[in-house]
């Protein structure tokens, strides 16, 4: 099974931790994890006295041990779930050009198995966010949680998760062996999948209605959905499948079963493509991961694009 044995967690001093720290605590209890490291960027608004914008968490003094004393007071109220004996680590980062590379090199000295962050904002902009930068590099998993999430308990049996499935290894291989992994060890009876499908442009050029060529791409998408499935052993667990045609935006159609089906926990696949940056943004998989309102856990085999992120490394 994946193994989350270090984790480490974003903190903004702010209202979002509270969801962030219990669910680290969660995931560390479940897969038992031996180490987390909370760790907070250190900027501006850290020192400034009185400032209106300023988060009621935020400490009233520029110190790093200010900072500190506030980092443990919100992980001892809310991580709950930690395992006994799981070793609690705190850094402080000070903002700069480069922080987001200071804490990838951290992230490998480490050998951080998940991050967890957030959720990242749904608005996109031409300098992104240290979280949006930290995990889109990351080469490890990452687990965004919406503000306002709240694990329901502690019993994982109650997940219900949706993968999104793409048919190649990279974007859906990984996940569905994430999740028929965390289903059976936990004993989750059935998951669910879903692949969006669309029509082509060009599809009136086959003499075809738009109908009867989408029912052509639909029964190609069962077709390889059959086939992919045939690639695991899901050890008794029941798959649903969802084939959603493209109406609208891809991200769309996939956050609509995660409603219908009520799941608690959306899993995809790579978070780096290699298109240029401006596709990167428009991505399904950057879109979910700023539109979903429940957690959703980006899965990256561990030391996959290894050479990229050490070559990001020598910056």
């Amino acid at each position: 099974m994946y193994r989350f044995k270090r984790l480490m967690v974003g903190l903004a001093l702010s209202d979002m931790d509270e969801s962030k720290i219990r669910y680290a605590s969660l995931v560390s209890r479940l897969a038992s994890s031996e180490e987390i490291t909370f760790i907070h960027v250190k900027s501006a608004i850290d020192v400034t006295d009185g400032s209106p914008e300023k988060s009621p968490f935020m400490p009233s003094a520029s110190s790093h041990e200010l900072i500190g004393e506030r980092m443990r007071e919100l992980v001892d109220k809310y991580c709950v779930y930690c395992p006994h004996g799981v070793k609690i680590d705190y850094e402080i980062f000070d903002e700069s050009q480069l922080v987001d590379i200071d804490i990838l090199r951290r992230i490998k000295e480490k050998d951080i198995d998940l991050i967890v962050v957030g959720k990242i904002s749904s608005e996109f902009t031409a300098e992104e966010t240290i979280p949006v930068k930290v995990t889109r590099k990351a080469p490890c998993s990452a687990l965004y949680i919406p503000r306002g999430s709240w694990p329901g308990g502690s019993r994982p049996s109650d997940t219900r998760i949706l993968v999104t499935v793409e048919f190649s290894e990279d974007s859906s291989g990984d996940p569905m062996q994430f999740a028929i992994d965390f289903a059976t060890e936990y004993k989750i009876t059935d998951i669910s999948c879903v692949h969006v499908f669309d029509v082509p442009l060009g599809y009136y050029k086959r003499g075809k209605s738009y109908e009867e060529f989408s029912e052509i791409m639909r029964k190609n998408a069962e077709k390889r959905l059959e086939e992919f499935k045939n690639g695991f052993d899901f050890k008794g667990i029941s798959l649903s499948s969802f084939l959603m045609r493209l109406e609208d935006k891809h991200y769309t159609a996939i956050l609509e079963v995660a409603k219908k089906k009520n799941i608690n926990l959306i899993v995809i696949g790579e978070r780096r493509k290699k298109a240029a940056a401006k596709l990167l943004l428009q991505s399904v998989t950057e879109q979910l991961i700023r539109t979903t309102t429940v957690p959703l856990i980006s899965v990256v085999a561990k030391g996959k694009g290894m050479s990229f992120f050490e070559a990001l490394l020598r910056i």
